[in-house]
This record gives C-alpha cells, sequence and structure tokens, in this order.
C-alpha cells in the first residue's frame, strides 16, 4: 500500500524538485520507505519523467519491495499502490514463462506482468490498485485504476506537463496548479455530500474512473473503460434458484476473504454488529489458520452504539473482541486531524478516521471490513423505494396541472423528505433518475440558491456526463439492479471507498473490502430481484453465504447504519464552532456560499427544521476550503466574479437554462 506520484514534462522545470514535495505530502500513507526516479526521454533529453513513491510494506518486509520498481529487462517503471490478491496464481503462471524474481512483492509481479502481456494484464488482476507503467523504450505511459475504485487516482494536464497522483494534496504540493476551486465540484458536494468522479474540487483536476485506463503518449492522453458496472448488470445470471446462487456466492466469498487475509504483518477486521462485517468476521473465523481480532467503535449514547450485536457476533465466532468507546472529547480532540485528512471534503468518513486511528494504536496494519454488501445485497431502504418512486412519478405525471406550482421550487431550510418529495413531483432532481433524489443532500435548485449562481443546465449540474451515461446504459434493467449499478458507480466509489482510502491511510493502515470482490459483483449484479430482496430478512443472499454462524438478533432488526451521534454533538459540544463558521460571515473570494444561505440552514437546524447532514456538509465545505484555497498568494486563488442573485432572478434563470420544448 502506498502513495504513488508521477510527472511528464521539461527537465528545466526541475521535476525531481515536484517529486520529492509531492511524495512528501503523501508521507502519512506509507512511512516504511520512499523514492523518486527521474528519467530522460531518449528522443529528446529536454524531457523528463519523474516517479516517486512512499510504501506502507504489507508484503516483503525487505528493501526489494522499494518502488518506483525497474524492469532492466524491457526498462519499464513502475509506481504502485495496493494490492493484488491473487498474484501467487499468477506469478507461478509468470515463472513457467520463464521469468524470474528476486522478492515476493507483488509490485514486482504486477512490472512482470506488464511486461509479458501489457495492458491486457489487467484483465487478470484480482484486487485494489491504482498503478502507472513507465515505457522508457515507447515513451508511453500507462495509468489505470481497479475495478471498482478502491484505490484513488487524480491527474492533471496542460501544454506544459502532465502530473498524476494518489492524492489533490500531493498534486497541489507541486506548485505547478493553480489552486481554483471548480463550481461544478462543488455543486456536485452540495448536492451528494461527496464529489462525484471524475469531477474534484479543484479546477483541472481530475479523478481517473474505476474500471479505466488512461494511456500519455506525444503529448497526448487518451482515457479506455476495460470493465464497466452497467455491462456486468445486463449479463444473463449465472444462477436462477436461490439455493444455487447462494452456494457459488459462498465460494467466492470464502476465496475472497482467504486472499485479503494474505499479509507479512498484523491483520484485524473492522466489526460493527451489522450484516455486512458479522458476514465477514464469520467467513474469517472458518479459513482463517488463527483466530482473528475484530474491532468494534461503540458509544456512550446507548442509542447509536450495536456493542451488544458485535459483542454477540464475536461470541458465535469463536474471535478476540477489541471494543474503541468514542466519547464527545475524543471527537472534538480529533477534529482537526480528521477533516484534513479528506483529500476531498465529505460529510462521513469520521467514524472510519476514529476506529483507523484505534487499530493502527492496537499494532494492527491491515483491516478487512464490510464495505459494499448494502450496494450489492440490495441491503439499503433504497432497493425498495426506488421501484416505488418510479412507479409513483408515473402516476403523478397524468396530474401534472396539479403539481405546476411546485415546478422550479426548492429551499435550503425544510426538512429533507418534503423537500425530496416536492423535487419527486416536479421531476426537479439531478440525472433524470429517481435514485439521484435518495442520496441528494441538497436538491440542485437548493444548491444553486446556497452558491446563487446560475448554472447552464441546473438539471444535470453537479452529475458528470460520464454517470448520465450509465443511467442511460442501464434502462432496460430491473429497478433493483439499477440501483446496485448506482450505488457502485457513485455512493460507493465516491464516498465510502475513498473515504475509507483517506481515512485509513492518513494512519498508514491498509483496508480490504472482500465484499469489494470484482468476481462477486460479476456473480451478483445480474442475478435477479426475487433472490435478493426477501420481507423477513435483510440480505438474504449474504445471510445464506456467510453460514449458520451468525446470532439471529444481529440481523432480525432495525438496520442502523454505522454513524455517530452528530445530531446530539452538533446541538452540544459543536455547537459554538459551527455556529461561528456558518452564521454570517463575510465574502472571502475563496468561500463561493452565500453567507446568509449557510447561516439560514444552520438556524432551521437548531429549530429542528431540518437534519444534521446539511449543516455539518457546510462546516466540513468550508474548513476543508479554507485550508486549501485562502491562501495569500495572488495567483495561488481564483477570483470568482460571482453576483449574488435575488429569488426572483434565479427563476429566472432556471427558467432561461431549459431546453427549447421542456416545459417543467
Amino acid at each position: 500500500m502506498c502513495g504513488i506520484f508521477g510527472l511528464i514534462g521539461r527537465r528545466s522545470a526541475a521535476p525531481e524538485q515536484s517529486a520529492v514535495r509531492a511524495t512528501r505530502a503523501m508521507a502519512h500513507r506509507g512511512r516504511d520507505d520512499k523514492g523518486t526516479q527521474v528519467l530522460t526521454f531518449r528522443s529528446n533529453p529536454d524531457r523528463g519523467v519523474a516517479l516517486g513513491a512512499c510504501r506502507l510494506a504489507v508484503l516483503d518486509l525487505t528493501s526489494a519491495g522499494h518502488q518506483p520498481m525497474h524492469d532492466s529487462e524491457r526498462d519499464n517503471w513502475l509506481v504502485f499502490n495496493g494490492e493484488i490478491f491473487n498474484y501467487l496464481e499468477i506469478r507461478a503462471e509468470l515463472e513457467k514463462r520463464g521469468h524470474t524474481f528476486s522478492s515476493h512483492a507483488d509490485t514486482e509481479f504486477l512490472l512482470k506482468a506488464y511486461g509479458e502481456w501489457g495492458d491486457d494484464c489487467l484483465d487478470r488482476l484480482r484486487g485494489m490498485f491504482a498503478f502507472a507503467v513507465w515505457d522508457s523504450r515507447k515513451e508511453r505511459l500507462l495509468l489505470a485504476r481497479d475495478r471498482l475504485g478502491e484505490k484513488p487516482l487524480y491527474f492533471f494536464s496542460s501544454a506544459d506537463f502532465f502530473v498524476f497522483a494518489s492524492e489533490h494534496q500531493a498534486l497541489l504540493a507541486t506548485g505547478l496548479i493553480a489552486r481554483r476551486w471548480d463550481l461544478s465540484g462543488v455543486m456536485s458536494y452540495l448536492q451528494f455530500g461527496s464529489v462525484q468522479a471524475p469531477l474534484t474540487m479543484v479546477e483541472g483536476i481530475r479523478s481517473l474512473l474505476p474500471g479505466r485506463k488512461l494511456v500519455w503518449k506525444n503529448g497526448e492522453w487518451s482515457e479506455h473503460v476495460y470493465w464497466n458496472l452497467a455491462e456486468i448488470a445486463a449479463r444473463p445470471p449465472a444462477a436462477d434458484i436461490f439455493p444455487q446462487a447462494a452456494e457459488a456466492i459462498r465460494k467466492i466469498l470464502l476465496e475472497a476473504v482467504s486472499l485479503r487475509l494474505i499479509s507479512d504483518v498484523p491483520v484485524g477486521i473492522f466489526l460493527s454488529g451489522g450484516v455486512d462485517s458479522s458476514s465477514i468476521v464469520a467467513l474469517a473465523s472458518e479459513v482463517s489458520r488463527v483466530p482473528p481480532t475484530a474491532y468494534s467503535v461503540v458509544f456512550a449514547e446507548r442509542e447509536y452504539s450495536e456493542a451488544r450485536y458485535a459483542e454477540s457476533v464475536a461470541r458465535a465466532c469463536g474471535v478476540r473482541h477489541e471494543k474503541v468507546e468514542v466519547r464527545e472529547e475524543q471527537f472534538l480532540a480529533n477534529l482537526d486531524a480528521c477533516l484534513a485528512a479528506m483529500d476531498q471534503p465529505t460529510i462521513d468518513g469520521v467514524n472510519t478516521y476514529l476506529i483507523s486511528q484505534a487499530v493502527k494504536q492496537a499494532g494492527i496494519t491491515v483491516a478487512l471490513g464490510g464495505l459494499g454488501g448494502d450496494e450489492l445485497f440490495a441491503g439499503y431502504s433504497y432497493f425498495r423505494s426506488v421501484p416505488w418512486m418510479v412507479r409513483f412519478q408515473r402516476l403523478a405525471s397524468w396530474t401534472d396541472p396539479f403539481w405546476a406550482p411546485l415546478k422550479g421550487w426548492a429551499g435550503i431550510s425544510e426538512r429533507n423528505s418534503f423537500s425530496k418529495l416536492t423535487a419527486l413531483l416536479s421531476e426537479s432532481y439531478a440525472g433524470d433518475h429517481p435514485y439521484f433524489l435518495c442520496r441528494a443532500l441538497f436538491v440542485p435548485q437548493a444548491a444553486r440558491k446556497l452558491l446563487c449562481v446560475a448554472e447552464p443546465n441546473p438539471q444535470e449540474a453537479g452529475l458528470p456526463g460520464q454517470i448520465l451515461d450509465i443511467v442511460r446504459e442501464i434502462g432496460p434493467l430491473d429497478v433493483v439492479n439499477q440501483v446496485s449499478v448506482l450505488e457502485g458507480a457513485t455512493y460507493m466509489a465516491n464516498t465510502l471507498l475513498r473515504d475509507t482510502d483517506a481515512m485509513s491511510m492518513a494512519h498508514s493502515l491498509e483496508v480490504r473490502s472482500p465484499l469489494v470482490d470484482h468476481k462477486l459483483w460479476e456473480f451478483v449484479l445480474p442475478l435477479r430481484r426475487q433472490l435478493k430482496l426477501d420481507s423477513s430478512v435483510p440480505k438474504p443472499l449474504l445471510l445464506e453465504a456467510a453460514g449458520q454462524r451468525l446470532p439471529r438478533e444481529v440481523y432480525a432488526r432495525r438496520k442502523m447504519g454505522f454513524t455517530l451521534p452528530f445530531d446530539r454533538w452538533l446541538r452540544g459540544p459543536l455547537k459554538d464552532v459551527i455556529g461561528l463558521e456558518l452564521s454570517g460571515r463575510g465574502n472571502e473570494e475563496w468561500w463561493p456560499v452565500d453567507p446568509a444561505a449557510a447561516s439560514a440552514v444552520w438556524e432551521a437546524f437548531l429549530r429542528g427544521e431540518t437534519s444534521w447532514s446539511r449543516p455539518w456538509s457546510l462546516f466540513v465545505l468550508r474548513r476543508w476550503m479554507r485550508r486549501i484555497f485562502a491562501s495569500p498568494t495572488t495567483d495561488q486563488r481564483k477570483v470568482h466574479s460571482v453576483r449574488f442573485l435575488s429569488e426572483s432572478e434565479l427563476g429566472t434563470v432556471a427558467r432561461k437554462a431549459r431546453p427549447a420544448g421542456d416545459s417543467r
């Protein structure tokens, strides 16, 4: 597990200095080793390539795993972040083809695999990864990211250079990229509580999407899809009856867990007490030679704590169980460090930061988690509500004149449920799919009111074209499977996985997620909805696959979700801190939100008129933007000439922005 960096540009621009600064900025991602390498183009001595990496040693703890790594036979260079879980299988195949190895690191295997199969090596990899290969002979760069987006990779391209890194902050540390906030990224964050890739919060920086590779050659780059969620979901199902499907899933999961237990350092398991993490504990207890240790976050606030369920699972599975109690004072003491760990702003992730900190302090370097189960096995309430919303919307369209007064209306301080109902009736939401309304923090009209700016297309603002393409591709699928695809491509990739990476790597902890194994997704995604939904138990396929060891009290209860007591803390110890940030501040040029609007959201929360997530999102955004954009250097800022619009002007702009013939 590592942080990686690379730059292609003129040697006169001192790329080695940029590599050193960027690698230093990612030191938290791996403190066991670091390295940089500067290479010169064979065709042009004035152009060079700088590569950098910081390493968290998990497999082969010796210096043989040092990066950047060089294949002297083919003159290829590799920087690699992640783990290839089936590396032993592919290494054996490479050895049969005559390759020899000097280490037990999967980095060396990956470098040889590229040398043998080129870009096609991606089809053989089972794991979480983001890597770059510089082919010196071809003067060609390959960037690749794993299929579901467990490991991040960002890039920036200009006429003078091309640069990539594992983190935003590493790119900014080079000093080559102006610190300008991106309006589409801000809109995306306000609508969903995280930025939807490939958008980012910084103008010009893009995220390489999961399941894609990028090729740079001769000063130009292009992206290519090698794995596609929508295409996977459209395949014919491999099973049609419940017992057959559950048995196949169990086999895949046992293998996925076994592969993720391979490590040369201590391994633990996150245990929340829910079905997903409990299933991982149950499966790991079956295949692990040594009983694993499970770690749980518990709270003094009993209504938020799942401690009794976690204890029950640990007893039933015969594993050691360590509880980490999080109190208000600990949360406050870690707040600034947690916000600083956010590579992009997010309303989630604090819980992962705290448990990662505790697990790392316990001497653990690798932890297994249950992320991905709800998205794949239809565990959220959205899998039932979205099909209902689709049917309701069709009925509502027959009475369209009745709902006409609601069209274009959205407040910023009303209850979330009322805001979403009016948006559903007026078809005023992002993405042209009701799913995005379920996940919305602020609906598009409300986000525009917070920013007081007009988007050319408010219906799609905040959602990049790549996600809209997915919406069109999944049209023929059953709605339940549509939701799984959208969950995987948006919420899981851009909130859960991104936050897990950032918050765990802030403590040099590697988190592995067996339920995000791509072979599991390839099998489960196409299955019929009748196999995934059951009125009596949640996620029946996963429960059956996990075996008979899970206590009934764990799954025969209302779903809680792994969250912190934010509502109580925002009214208590955080009240003054957040109130100071959101109550009537002036117009700083780095802050695009209308101060009066932010204050209105905060006051609405205090009156009990909106949820904690809205003021928290604005607080996080403000703290993040101050840290990144409040620079004293003029060329590091973008002065946006934003005139705050009145309510009547906003309505006029929205009407003008509609395409011709759109009566909405």
